[in-house]
């Protein structure tokens, strides 16, 4: 069966337990957070020594690898089909499991596995996105060997899709965590807080306690948050194409350089910089249609990432389609040479950069 996160939660509140859980997305902190009440209802403290395993699993495509693998079908069953010791049920953990770690043979015994949990034993089995590249995680959890292994538990148990935060929802907890911390944080700070952390929810609890450990008293504000919070290639990137936009190349390019200072892998730099001017030819679309940013953004599936469609549809206004199809085309190149070419990286992005410049 499979179940939205309001509707998992209810299900733990009311004490609801079934034999076997997969919990996936790109929201980690929701996924933990998740996984320690299931097992704190399955298995109580005191019990737990004989009758709780957990795996810390590593994904990796080197089968042969022998640290943080996925433990062997017939250890996993021995203590998954017997008696609980002193207690109503065993619980075990396979945290951050991947398909693709274990051959198929084994997996097909681990899918028979699932099908026969016994009722005195409860499986949780997590997959989270574990700073990969988005796109890349979404493509791996289409992946056959991950379908069938979403097929089986819905069969058998519970499947639990755990994404990112709407906008609106990460700067309302953000509000909301401050407030009852004894502090004030605008609207305004909140976005652009969620903004500086990717819309990552358990980066945003970090950061949240940071600034009130900082501030100790009275307003969060934008200075507290630029001081604090360190920005991720994204929120650098929409700086940098913000200084090359208004022609200001040399600010842009010493952008780049912090950058490269800070060793920023130049593939990384390169699909940040690709996927801003995507936004920004999709906000251009969407504004000549008369969309409004969110719906754009709900259309595209932007989910937690909704600030980048609001951030792009203000930028995009003053620019016309036919330049940031130029530009996309400048990066395009640029982006088949990084992979294709033995020539210095960081000039291959120098170069783009200049020659964007040129177009404005």
């Amino acid at each position: 069966m499979r179940l939205s996160e309001q509707q998992l939660g209810r299900d733990i509140k009311a004490g609801k337990l079934a034999r076997v859980y997969l919990l996936y997305g790109d929201e980690d902190f929701l996924i933990r957070m998740y996984s320690d009440k299931l097992t704190a209802l399955a298995v109580s403290e005191g019990e737990r020594e004989m009758n709780l395993l957990r795996y810390f699993l590593t994904p990796s495509s080197d089968k042969n690898a022998r640290d943080g693998r996925p433990p062997k079908i017939d250890e996993l069953s021995d203590f998954v089909e017997s008696m609980p010791f002193f207690a109503e049920r065993k619980c075990v953990i396979l945290r951050n499991f991947d398909p693709d770690m274990i051959e198929k043979d084994e997996f097909d015994d681990y899918l028979s596995l699932i099908s026969n949990i016994p009722e005195t034993s409860v499986m949780i089995m997590t997959r989270e996105n574990t700073e990969e590249d988005l796109k890349v995680f979404k493509e791996k959890l289409e992946k056959s060997r991950m379908r069938k292994l979403i097929e089986a538990v819905d069969k058998s148990g519970i499947v639990c899709g755990l994404n990112q935060f709407t906008e609106a929802k990460l700067e309302g907890m953000a509000i909301s965590k401050c407030r009852r911390a004894g502090f004030e944080l605008s609207d305004e700070n909140a976005a652009y807080l969620a903004e500086c952390v990717g819309g990552s929810l358990s980066l945003l609890q970090t950061e949240v306690e940071k600034l009130c450990d900082y501030r100790q008293s009275g307003e969060i504000t934008r200075a507290d948050i630029d001081a604090l919070v360190p920005k991720r290639i994204e929120s650098n990137v929409y700086l940098l194409a913000g200084e090359l936009i208004e022609g200001r190349v040399g600010n842009a390019l010493e952008i780049l350089r912090a950058q490269f200072i800070k060793r920023t892998d130049p593939i990384i730099i390169m699909q940040a910089l690709s996927g801003y001017f995507v936004d920004l030819y999709r906000a251009k679309l969407g504004i000549g249609k008369k969309k409004s940013y969110s719906a754009a953004a709900a259309a595209l599936n932007y989910g937690g990432r909704a600030f980048a469609m609001r951030k792009a549809y203000g930028a995009a206004k003053e620019l016309s389609e036919a330049y940031l199809a130029d530009c996309i085309e400048v990066l395009y190149n640029a982006n088949k040479l990084l992979n294709s070419s033995k020539a210095d990286r960081r000039l291959i992005i120098e170069q783009a950069i200049v020659e964007i410049s040129g177009l404005a």
